[in-house]
């Protein structure tokens, strides 16, 4: 168990380093290396920077094609820097996460999106969710699930146009509807992969006991 322990340690600890050395090469504004892509339309770059959300790989990617944006003073820069500095907000937030996992044991792992969305998309709904009494003999499910649906729905349809609901057909207030509605629409703008991704994640990461009846989701 001490062995085990060490491993995971010193494993989130390389990660913790690795990412800091990809958060200071932006933040130092490295110029994009020979061969990345080349980007020079404003509102393109920009929009990247949007689709990536809060993911720290994408929005790496996005601030380094970007990086022609603070040639020019004005409100684009201005936007290109906001985006650095939340990459580096993030960077700290991650490996403070990434130091308390390591103490209580968590190993956190990269997924093979590719590999597991197609098996995922199609069965995590039919899971056996727990559900929450609400007034008026209406039911809700855990957290957990609205996650899920929301990351589903931006992989799948993009941003949420749809009207909130408010009212069910029972007369009382639509708390399935909301919840869904609301958990869809705090993922707008974010990049159909970044979504699969965080999609992912959750599903494997969230606690069974807490969310399930039985743990009956796909094993890796």
């Amino acid at each position: 168990e001490t062995h085990r322990r060490r491993s995971l340690d010193r494993r989130e600890r390389e990660r913790a380093r690795a990412c800091e050395k990809t958060s200071e090469r932006v933040t130092d504004d490295e110029p994009p290396k020979e061969g990345s892509m080349t980007m020079t339309d404003p509102d393109t770059a920009l929009a990247a920077i949007r689709a990536a959300g809060d993911d720290f790989q994408s929005l790496y990617e996005a601030i380094k094609n970007a990086a022609f944006l603070d040639a020019t003073p004005g409100d684009h820069r201005q936007q290109l820097r906001a985006a650095k500095a939340k990459l580096k907000k993030i960077h700290l937030e991650a490996k403070k996460k990434a130091e308390e996992d390591a103490k209580k044991g968590i190993m956190r792992k990269n997924y093979d999106v590719d590999k597991y969305w197609p098996q995922l998309k199609d069965s995590w709904e039919s899971l056996r969710w727990r559900l929450k009494a609400m007034p008026g003999g209406a039911t809700k499910k855990p957290d957990a699930f609205y996650e899920l649906y929301g990351f589903f729905k931006q992989a799948t349809e993009g941003d949420n146009t749809e009207e909130q609901p408010v009212w069910a057909e029972s007369g009382g207030l639509d708390f399935e509807g909301r919840s869904r509605w609301e958990a869809w629409n705090k993922t707008k703008g974010m990049a159909s992969e970044v979504a699969k991704k965080k999609f992912v994640a959750i599903y494997f990461e969230m606690d069974p006991k807490a969310n399930l009846y039985n743990d009956n989701r796909i094993k890796e």
